[in-house]
């Protein structure tokens, strides 16, 4: 596997798409005043895609089971602080 890392200081915004193929993807907001969100592209259940805030200390890791279907259709923007960012390909 090979790994992208990134700091995100400003008000940046990665997409990622399924042509980009992401296998693994973790963010982590710094332990103080650090803030950013998380956006999917895929309705559920008749429910539209909202914008998740994650604040200071908290992360998400997200992973594709196989090649064949790497992530797709996520939208991590830059709020506050410093967000860590590790891509996984």
């Amino acid at each position: 596997m090979r790994v992208f890392t990134f700091t995100l200081t400003s008000a940046q915004t990665i997409n990622i798409n399924q042509t980009d193929g992401v296998m693994y993807l973790s963010v982590q907001s710094g332990a103080t005043s650090s803030s950013f969100t998380v956006l999917g592209n895929l309705p559920f259940k008749g429910l539209t895609p909202a914008t998740v805030t994650l604040d200071a200390g908290q992360g998400i890791n997200l992973s594709a089971l196989t090649p064949v279907s790497p992530l797709d259709g996520i939208t991590i923007s830059w709020v506050s602080g410093s967000v860590d960012v590790l891509i996984g390909f």
